[in-house]
């Protein structure tokens, strides 16, 4: 009795402590487990231009790879005089040198120690280059800074030797942006005449302002707004007449009777004639810092305020617990126990300067229980933290039960976090298993979460080269990696299992993308498809089919006579691009759709724009459940400190064959295809760069008029065709003698040619490029190969306001064509470009 009694006394003595320990975890963490996120200890730099800090930088603790370090750029004139500022923050600065490299990095031009004054914490730096820049020509400029024997920093900008009026264009955004703050200086200065005021615009929310909205919209309506700091500014890019501005600031303005803040961005694209200030595009997007607090619950919803309205979210399959990403932070709500957690944020009320608002992360979340779990990614630039100057991927688990935030894995990362966006915004996924998979640098990883394994699905694929259902489940890819073929490998993410699908004798296949987690692919002839002179190839399919992952062909689209060349997919229709052949001849059709019937499941928690008198249009999520605002629980998770390294590199091999694109912010996009990276890049008034970083395209000309002087007319004869000659002429201009006529006969194409002869440079299928994007290459001195339906050719070697200069080898000369009967020509002959960089 007196042994039951006792047993029965450690039992209870046993569980009661165990209801404590558990519950001191739970609630308040363990301070030899836990602890908050560290502050930021790294200082901050920016060149000082006319008594005025630009180009602001934040530093690395790892090595880059200096060719994708394209955050900004600072022209220098003549005596090449660059004045910096070091804000060491608190931090002892123990020495600064420089290292100026070639774009690529590859090349050392120059490497100087520097000596500052100190004014406070920081540090003022005053030195002038050498002379070993060729003027004109694009440098990457590296700061090391000691902090002490063990620890040093890199912080990275771009430098070009040249004028081109940065002080005048500089003055201009900076005064455009001072006067949205006041409607009568904006009118004065003549800024609302600048605008290009239509329907394009859209008035009715703060989030999104740009140049084609009213001049009362651009300066905050009847909003009282103040900017709480100087704004940050970077030079994008910049040419003798154009430039590309972004600033970022802080401001705050009143909702709803309480002082609110928010983040703002504006974009500036100008051009400088050395009288005349032309703006030709801005922009302004705010975003409104969350705050963790219950009034933010109403019965109408989660209130973001202004915002963009595309929230990124992910819900529990009930949807009684939902993420979300709002102004740099990730944030979860429970509605089954009324608790709202930050799961991560940089900045917050403790940590609010510079370099916790700097915003070059991202956040992807990945798995939501319906307990209130979340595995999710933080990548790309780490603020603080014990990553702070890196630049990869963090993948984190948060527990709801022990309300604490633990790092899984760390993957680095030395190419800019705009690349890395681009790669995982192609391919990020978690299953049940703890498997990780991501597209990085061309490759589908692996990732064994539990036993910090790393392995290559696929390498050498690209973001175009592949296609992934909307929710990352399902992966499909070509097998030999080519635009088609007969084999697509098709695989099922959440169990790992891989299937092929097969062409069929005589025939080829291509994957088109997903209806939910069903593959979209056709089927086409192998003898109807077609490949012409330039090496473009026409993939006719005379079968579209909708199949699931256990094979089943759930829909089937087949027409006598008639080919699908491509398709889109919107919600449940699938509209398809359609032609017809006959004799060879291509006959474009007109659309078909197909709907598909299986319902795509809607989200139970959703994001909304609501109409407010005092800020206009603002975002709210519409929740599944009305919650109890007075009873809303606030918590803020610690994170599990752990020894050792968690840190797994992903060493592959990297796609050489890739194309950056960059836009008004940064990178917009990688692709295979140069041609489709010229014409988002255009649209976005932005650039292409290669892997080394050399500009393969740029939408801003250096010249209103141009034409290469080194080539004269040539004839076409019997023995050249036309084709034959301006390929000749393009080899003689680059110093070469070749016998192009023999080439072709022997059956290889322009492409191919080109390739295969032109040492040392990059040859761009251009084919769908419009005139107007192929003229950055005859502005640089490189010709354009234009070929025609017929099999001719001309070389576009020139152009001015109203003409484009062409060598015909049909006439022999040289001669202006008018521009507009030139794009109309070269756009009913499929413009077909090649160029070369």
């Amino acid at each position: 009795m007196k042994k039951t009694v006792i047993k029965g006394i450690a039992f209870v003595v046993i569980f009661v402590i165990s209801l404590v320990v558990i519950s001191m975890v739970a609630n308040q963490g363990n301070g030899d487990m836990t602890a908050p996120m560290s502050t930021a200890c790294l200082p901050t730099m920016a060149i000082v231009e006319d008594g005025q800090e630009i180009n602001q930088m934040y530093g690395y603790t790892m090595q880059m790879d200096t060719a994708d370090m394209r955050e900004s750029i600072t022209p220098i004139k003549t005596a090449r005089q660059i004045n910096a500022v070091v804000h060491g923050y608190g931090t002892e600065i123990a020495g600064v040198s420089y290292e100026l490299r070639s774009i690529d990095g590859s090349r050392l031009i120059e490497n100087t120690e520097l000596t500052g004054t100190q004014e406070g914490d920081d540090l003022y730096l005053f030195f002038r280059l050498k002379d070993l820049m060729k003027e004109g020509e694009e440098y990457s400029l590296i700061f090391l800074v000691n902090l002490d024997e063990s620890r040093q920093v890199r912080y990275y900008t771009r430098v070009i030797q040249a004028d081109y009026y940065l002080t005048e264009k500089l003055d201009f955004v900076t005064s455009f942006s001072d006067a949205t703050f006041d409607a009568e200086v904006f009118a004065e200065k003549g800024y609302a005449k600048k605008l290009e005021t239509n329907s394009d615009g859209d008035n009715s929310s703060f989030a999104h302002v740009d140049i084609h909205c009213t001049s009362s919209q651009v300066t905050w309506g009847s909003l009282d707004v103040t900017r709480i700091e100087k704004p940050q500014i970077w030079v994008k890019e910049i040419a003798p007449q154009t430039a590309s501005f972004v600033l970022s600031y802080p401001v705050s303005y009143t909702e709803g009777g309480s002082q609110v803040s928010a983040s703002v961005t504006e974009y500036y694209r100008v051009r400088y004639t050395g009288d005349t200030m032309y703006l030709l595009d801005y922009e302004r997007t705010v975003t409104q810092y969350f705050t963790e607090k219950s009034s933010r619950f109403t019965e109408s919803g989660l209130q973001l305020g202004i915002t963009d309205k595309n929230v990124v979210m992910k819900e529990s399959d009930g949807g009684n617990v939902f993420a979300f990403v709002q102004a740099g932070g990730l944030y979860v709500y429970n509605s089954a126990d009324n608790r709202l957690a930050r799961l991560h944020s940089f900045r917050d009320e403790d940590n609010d300067d510079l370099r916790a608002r700097y915003e070059n992360h991202n956040y992807e979340v990945l798995q939501v229980d319906e307990t209130g779990n979340v595995t999710f990614l933080v990548y790309g630039y780490m603020n603080r933290g014990r990553h702070e100057g890196e630049c990869g991927v963090s993948v984190c688990y948060y527990s709801s039960t022990l309300n604490v935030t633990e790092e899984m894995v760390f993957i680095p990362y030395n190419k800019s976090a705009g690349l890395l966006k681009a790669d995982l915004e192609t391919l990020s996924y978690v299953n049940g298993k703890n498997d990780l998979y991501l597209m990085v640098d061309g490759n589908i990883w692996h990732i064994g979460l539990e036993d910090k394994s790393s392995e290559i699905v696929v390498s050498g694929i690209s973001t175009a080269g592949c296609r992934v259902a909307e929710n990352d489940s399902m992966l499909v890819w070509q097998k030999d990696l080519k635009d088609y073929g007969s084999t697509l490998e098709f695989m099922n993410l959440n169990s790992g299992k891989l299937t092929e699908l097969k062409a069929g004798e005589g025939n080829f296949i291509q994957a088109l993308g997903f209806m939910g987690e069903d593959l979209i692919y056709g089927i086409a002839s192998a003898e109807q498809v077609q490949e012409d002179a330039v090496g473009n190839q026409l993939f006719p399919m005379h079968q579209i089919r909708i199949q699931d992952f256990e094979g089943n062909i759930l829909k089937s689209y087949e027409q006598a006579g008639v080919y699908v060349t491509g398709c889109r997919i919107e919600e449940n229709q699938i509209s398809l691009e359609r032609i017809s052949l006959a004799d060879g001849r291509v006959t474009e059709l007109s659309e078909d759709q197909i709907l598909y019937n299986d319902e795509i499941p809607e989200s139970k928690n959703y994001a909304e724009t609501a109409s407010t008198q005092e800020t206009e249009n603002i975002v709210r999520i519409v929740l599944n459940s009305v919650p109890d605002a007075k009873k809303v629980k606030i918590l803020t998770p610690k994170e599990v400190i752990f020894e050792g390294s968690r840190e797994i590199a992903l060493n592959g091999e990297e796609d050489q064959n890739r194309y950056y694109v960059y836009g008004q912010y940064g990178v917009i996009g990688i692709e295979k295809d140069p041609a489709a990276a010229v014409c988002r890049a255009y649209e976005a008034a932005g650039a292409v760069t290669d892997e080394a970083g050399r500009y393969l395209n740029k939408r801003d000309r250096l010249h209103s008029s141009n034409q290469i002087m080194a080539i004269d007319g040539d004839y076409a004869d019997n023995e050249r065709s036309s084709l034959a000659v301006c390929l000749d002429t393009i080899f003689q201009y680059e110093g070469m003698v070749k016998n192009s006529s023999s080439l072709l006969a022997a059956g290889q194409d322009v492409l191919t040619i080109l390739e295969e002869n032109l040492d040392n440079r990059t040859v761009l299928n251009l084919q769908g490029c419009t005139l107007d994007m192929v003229l950055y290459y005859p502005d640089r001195e490189i010709p354009v190969l234009a070929v025609m339906q017929d099999g001719s050719a001309v070389l576009v070697i020139g152009f001015n306001e109203q003409n484009v200069v062409l060598m015909d080898p049909l006439t022999g000369t040289v001669y202006k064509k008018g521009m507009n009967d030139a794009r109309s020509m070269f756009e009913e002959n499929g413009n077909r470009f090649i160029a070369y960089s």
